[in-house]
């Protein structure tokens, strides 16, 4: 459990380093910029797919403890800067409801709901390649915050927030092929990946850890 914990807070420092180093980054080639144009972009995205929680027991109590995938699916608006031919950073707020099955091993009927109200605030560095065909490469932080969940079972629910590290930090990885529409609009579509460093359950001695794949499609509207 020690072992545990001390990896958690190794792995939140070097999160906050890495965010620090992407802000300097972006920050310098914004200021830096190869032209005196801003390149912005607007864009818009609905996203759906899988949700999932991968368990490390950490005690026999944690041995019973069996999640099962759930659905995840939402959407939002992001704004991005190009301040090269191929680099540029990637944010943006966005919704999602996910949910998750809990089952103990010694009570597997008594199977447990949860469902997740969250938004979602991504900063991505991006590595894009093409010009009407486009290949962009989306990789870095996300920072979620759960400002509602809902546990049930067939007899009850309950409000858990209280039982859950509702703000959470981890990273994601994203691929996306975009289309020209025509001058400055694409029409995009990839695959999504996140992966949350922080523990699911607050006070417990195993560690649960919050992942998702998603399949997004967007539009995204140039000023350049």
């Amino acid at each position: 459990m020690i072992l545990a914990i001390n990896i958690q807070l190794y792995a939140k420092k070097f999160l906050y380093l890495v965010l620090l180093f992407i802000f300097y980054f972006s920050l310098y080639t914004s200021i830096h910029a190869q032209s005196s144009n801003e390149n912005y972009s607007l864009g818009i995205n609905v996203a759906g797919g899988m949700n999932d929680v991968l368990h490390r027991s950490g005690s026999e109590e944690g041995k019973t403890v069996k999640w099962k995938p759930g659905l995840i699916a939402g959407g939002g608006i992001f704004f991005e800067n190009i301040f090269s031919s191929h680099f540029g950073i990637h944010s943006g707020i966005s919704y999602a409801f996910h949910e998750t099955y809990l089952e103990f091993g010694d009570t597997p009927d008594a199977q447990i709901t949860s469902q997740n109200h969250s938004i979602i605030i991504p900063l991505y560095l991006i590595s894009s390649f093409g010009n009407k065909v486009r290949l962009d490469i989306l990789y870095g932080l996300n920072y979620m915050h759960i400002f509602h969940n809902t546990m049930s079972n067939d007899n009850d629910s309950t409000n858990g927030i209280r039982f859950i590290n509702y703000n959470q930090f981890g990273c994601g990885l994203q691929l996306r092929l975009a289309f020209a529409f025509n001058k400055f609009t694409y029409l995009y579509a990839g695959p999504h990946g996140q992966f949350y460093f922080s523990n699911v359950i607050q006070d417990t001695n195993w560690r649960d850890y919050l992942y998702n794949i998603q399949l997004e499609i967007g539009m995204l509207f140039k000023t350049f």
